[in-house]
């Protein structure tokens, strides 16, 4: 009669034990590098787009990264924030190699579901136990014409919108 209160107990404590997906791609409790990966993630969000791309530097846009991601897909994909590992990376490519800490997200699109984007935002060596600077931006996704590697958030957009919003139009590109 108590066995199956016992085996209950053993098999939640098995189960909590074991390491789960979420943990491989950085669960918001983990490490990476001594770092926080919730700290990652929220240093992903609160990043400003001067900080990571060339040409939003040029523009002096200090909007934070959070807030240009919500702008591009709107309502249109659920957003997944992450920290950890840098999962666009390249090491055999010095320009791609990213490093030990990254954040950003996982886009799911609400028409497409079976092929998410993936933004992130490479850091500098952490100071005082927080993530460093905000140094770079990476993405991938489904274009019209198949999967694409991204240096840049404007690419990014273009890509996204085109595919996923409807009456998406590409605008010049000047600073606003």
């Amino acid at each position: 009669m108590h066995s199956k209160p016992l085996l209950h107990c053993l098999a939640l404590a098995l189960a909590s034990a074991l390491p789960t997906p979420a943990d491989a791609a950085g669960h918001p409790d983990g490490m990476t590098h001594g770092i926080s990966n919730r700290a990652l993630a929220v240093a992903a969000r609160n990043a400003r787009l001067a900080d990571i791309d060339d040409e939003r530097n040029r523009c002096n846009d200090t909007r934070t990264v959070a807030q240009w991601l919500h702008e591009v897909v709107g309502n249109n994909a659920r957003i997944q924030w992450r920290g950890g590992k840098c999962l666009l990376a390249f090491p055999g490519n010095p320009m791609d190699a990213g490093s030990k800490w990254c954040g950003g997200a996982t886009i799911v699109p609400t028409k497409d579901p079976q092929h998410p984007a993936r933004i992130e935002v490479y850091f500098e060596q952490p100071e005082k136990g927080k993530p460093g600077k905000a140094y770079a931006f990476r993405a991938e996704n489904f274009d019209l014409d198949g999967l694409d590697y991204k240096r840049d958030t404007r690419s990014f957009e273009i890509g996204y919108g085109q595919r996923f919003i409807d009456g998406y139009v590409v605008t010049d590109g000047d600073c606003d």
